[in-house]
């Protein structure tokens, strides 16, 4: 067990140009079974993943994925979501984020680097 651990995963790639959501998602839940706790901080394209009501035609909505990591993360190990302010506004999506998901900037991402482990960029 790795009691007290910190994870934060930086995305910035858009939800279903490439693996890189479930690639992230994934990681997520092997970090949580080993007790560690998972920030995500969504940049760029990546803050469409968690805007809510996604209908893609040939994917998993990542946006539903998304939210049921957060979810599950209310209890320790716990999981926690920030998207970038400048980059929802950017995209319209600032007030259409999934439940769970606060709306920060760079200096919360500088402070979860600061605190975590590790920090992982997906992009």
């Amino acid at each position: 067990m790795t009691e007290g651990k910190q994870l934060t995963i930086i995305s910035i790639r858009g939800p279903y140009g490439d693996e890189a959501p479930f690639t992230l998602l994934r990681l997520a839940h092997a970090a949580r079974e080993k007790g560690i706790t998972v920030n995500f901080f969504n940049y760029l394209d990546s803050t469409v993943i968690g805007n809510k009501d996604q209908v893609p035609k040939e994917y998993p909505s990542v946006e539903q994925l998304f939210a049921d990591v957060l979810k599950k993360g209310l209890k320790k190990p716990k999981t926690d979501a920030i998207a970038c302010i400048k980059c929802t506004d950017s995209r319209g999506v600032t007030k259409t984020q999934t439940e769970g998901v606060v709306i920060g900037g760079l200096y919360d991402l500088a402070e979860w680097i600061a605190e975590s482990d590790k920090t992982i960029l997906l992009g």
